[in-house]
């Protein structure tokens, strides 16, 4: 049987860059859907590699973190991407 989530999400619109920390030249910019202490789902116009490290950063604002790629899904034109929080986003 699933268990729900560990953390709860709470839905927002931050815009943020997020980047490959092994290729920072490969960006793109991101809005956050969703966000809790561990992860957020972001929107982009990429797709990124499962299990890849990112860097994101707030567009306003000095809020950043390191993540781990855990799924991305293409949603329409753009793509849904689930990040695992390795550092806390601050």
């Amino acid at each position: 049987m699933l268990e729900g989530r560990k953390q709860p999400r709470t839905a927002t619109r931050l815009l943020v860059n997020i980047f490959n920390v092994l290729y920072p030249h490969l960006t793109d910019l991101a809005s956050i859907e969703n966000l809790s202490s561990r992860g957020a789902r972001v929107v982009t116009q990429r797709t990124w590699e499962l299990g890849s490290h990112v860097g994101i950063r707030a567009i306003s604002g000095a809020m950043n973190a390191r993540a781990r790629v855990v799924y991305c899904q293409p949603v329409a034109k753009d793509f849904a991407v689930g990040l695992d929080f390795l550092t806390q986003f601050r």
